[in-house]
């Protein structure tokens, strides 16, 4: 019998962790972001980038510029935070997901085009 799951597909998601980083540094590479955010979305008919914006539920409050989520017209994305940015440096996370109905990959397999597009778009190294 057919497992009916495997009609359907799965998520795939992966996160890198940059610690340790020069807090100069670090806000070099969420400029250098900022201005490939036109860029992207000029790329591909239905490329989106956002600096997005947390609202608390509690007390709606909202925490601005939270990160920048660049996605694709599929509703795959890569998603760069920033924390840490004290006097020990900085952290740069980068989040990658994506939806397969190819539910037999591996991971670093459903998303290596992403990660490639991700540090590309970051200039990370």
């Amino acid at each position: 019998m057919r497992d009916h799951w495997a009609t359907y597909g799965r998520n795939y998601y992966q996160r890198y962790d940059y610690e340790g980083l020069e807090t100069e540094h670090a806000a070099q590479i969420f400029k250098r972001l900022e201005e490939q955010m036109p860029k992207w979305e000029a790329e591909v008919l239905g490329n989106k980038a956002t600096n997005f914006s947390y609202t608390d539920p509690v007390d709606q409050s909202v925490s601005a510029n939270q990160g920048y989520i660049f996605s694709y017209p599929d509703g795959s994305r890569f998603v760069f935070r920033q924390s840490g940015t004290g006097s020990s440096g900085a952290t740069i996370r980068i989040y990658l997901e994506k939806y397969s109905s190819d539910t037999g990959l591996k991971v670093e397999e459903a998303l290596s085009e992403i990660a490639k597009q991700a540090l590309a778009t970051c200039q990370i190294a």
